[in-house]
């Protein structure tokens, strides 16, 4: 049997098994996204649920001080951290810290691939609300970061069953680089769709996770463009699964949608550079 076919049918065995243990989704950040995207969001309401995790908060502020916010002054509460950033900005960072944990493995292969996914995903967030924000779509901003965020859940999922397979025995020795990201590249978007309806998200987010690899454009569909495009400029730096992917961003059809030069691109990757903080 073909060994892509026969690691998928241990990979779906497993996920319609009794046993299945499926990354959870922290609905905490998406609560506070919800909060902050508000025309006049509850500046209380964002502080107290951040406060009311410790562990988020402490990450919080450790992400705040970052050299990312240079020219800052040090902020010791969440409140300090809310009035200087905006609530918008600790609303991304709440959802950065509660998704991140899920990005775990006592497996050092394993763990090594979900550190670079993750950076690939901070990366493709930042990416999208930037372009948001560059394109007079501020108040698609907010979704934006979300649906770069969790745009690849489906390399995640992939990954933890791999993990969890190997751990039971079931998978007798652990698939090669190669063949984990063909099989990752292949299916992450069917089953990231899968995973984004398992957590009861929004549709437009679930829909991104599915066609943000599709050869036809929705250029109707102003966040899947911003996705498509953010994917593309992580991917060119280097931020993502497999190394730089040469790509000439300017002459993409995403960025010919936007109306985005090669000066602008630049603007956008010098941000990423920046961004390496939150990995």
């Amino acid at each position: 049997m073909d060994q892509q076919q026969s690691f998928l049918g241990i990979i779906k065995a497993y996920l319609t098994s009794r046993k299945a243990v499926l990354p959870v989704f922290n609905a905490t950040g998406l609560k506070i996204q919800h909060e902050a995207s508000k025309p006049e969001p509850d500046m209380a309401v964002i502080e107290k649920m951040i406060t009311c995790d410790p562990s988020l908060t402490s990450q919080v502020l450790r992400i705040a001080n970052s050299a990312f916010y240079k020219g800052m002054q040090k902020v010791s509460t969440v409140h300090t951290a809310m009035v200087r950033l905006g609530s918008r900005e600790i609303a991304n960072i709440a959802i950065l810290v509660s998704q991140k944990r899920q990005f775990h493995s006592k497996d050092p292969f394993i763990s090594g691939l979900m550190q670079k996914l993750w950076q690939h995903s901070v990366g493709t967030a930042i990416s999208a609300q930037w372009i948001a924000n560059r394109c007079g779509l501020r108040k698609k901003a907010q979704e934006a970061f979300t649906a770069g965020l969790i745009h690849d859940m489906g390399k995640l999922l992939i990954l933890t069953v791999t993990d969890a397979v190997r751990r039971t025995g079931t998978l007798n020795r652990m698939p090669s680089d190669i063949l984990l990201n063909e099989v990752m590249d292949n299916f992450h978007s069917v089953y990231g769709y899968a995973l984004l309806r398992h957590w009861n998200l929004p549709d437009h987010y679930c829909r991104i996770a599915r066609d943000h690899h599709k050869t036809d454009l929705e250029k109707e569909n102003d966040l899947m463009m911003m996705v498509r495009l953010a994917d593309k400029t992580t991917n060119s730096l280097g931020i993502g699964m497999r190394g730089v992917e040469s790509c000439v961003l300017a002459a993409t059809p995403e960025a010919d949608f936007f109306g985005l030069s090669e000066i602008t691109i630049a603007e956008l990757e010098i941000k990423l550079e920046d961004a390496r903080v939150f990995s």
